[in-house]
């Protein structure tokens, strides 16, 4: 999407992202996080699809992530329908709550992930009213690297997105570890859990 179909950062923001906004997700769906949310835009000037779908199994409650439609990059599993279980990423399998570990103030949750799975990154949510913004933050040092706007707007091709998710990094296993975040924080925060 050219640049200057960006939208305006959102008046509640004032600093820009640090580097480069290069890339952009424009969510669709029905605005729950975990089904039939799409998130669908460039990342590193290439066209990329995730979609999040969730379904009751007999053995319980598995949401399904998909990259450009042919490959599963992770899985949900929740216990008791709607509560944080664990996910499953490749081979590993680890709780929910890694990926939203408290962070540095009561409206954020860390996570790890980069290129060596070291590195810290908090999700802040900023505002006080439902649907929340998010920024992402890198802690080390501290810098932020992405920006999620929930507000609505119109799309050429796509039609109506509810949000935009901008960010500025590379890292496969950065950005889909930060969508499963992001997906995580909006649900908790979604559900009020």
């Amino acid at each position: 999407m050219p640049n200057s179909s960006r939208p305006a950062p959102p008046s509640n923001t004032t600093q820009p992202i640090e580097g480069a906004i290069i890339n952009e997700l424009y969510y669709t769906g029905q605005g729950d996080p975990r089904h039939k949310c799409v998130a669908i835009g460039y990342h590193r000037n290439e066209p990329v699809v995730y979609k999040f779908d969730t379904v009751d199994l007999p053995q319980g409650t598995r949401t399904t992530v998909t990259f450009n439609e042919q490959s599963v990059v992770a899985f949900f599993d929740w216990a008791l329908a709607t509560h944080l279980g664990s996910v499953i990423k490749g081979a590993e399998r680890e709780p929910m709550t890694s990926l939203v570990m408290p962070g540095s103030t009561e409206t954020a949750r860390m996570f790890s992930s980069g290129r060596d799975g070291e590195e810290k990154f908090e999700w802040r949510r900023i505002g006080d009213k439902h649907p929340y913004g998010y920024e992402l933050f890198s802690l080390d040092p501290e810098s932020r690297i992405a920006r999620y706007d929930p507000t609505p707007r119109e799309l050429p091709r796509i039609g109506r997105a509810y949000a935009l998710l901008e960010y500025g990094f590379h890292e496969d296993n950065l950005i889909r570890d930060a969508l499963l975040a992001l997906c995580l924080n909006r649900w908790i925060d979604w559900r009020g859990m």
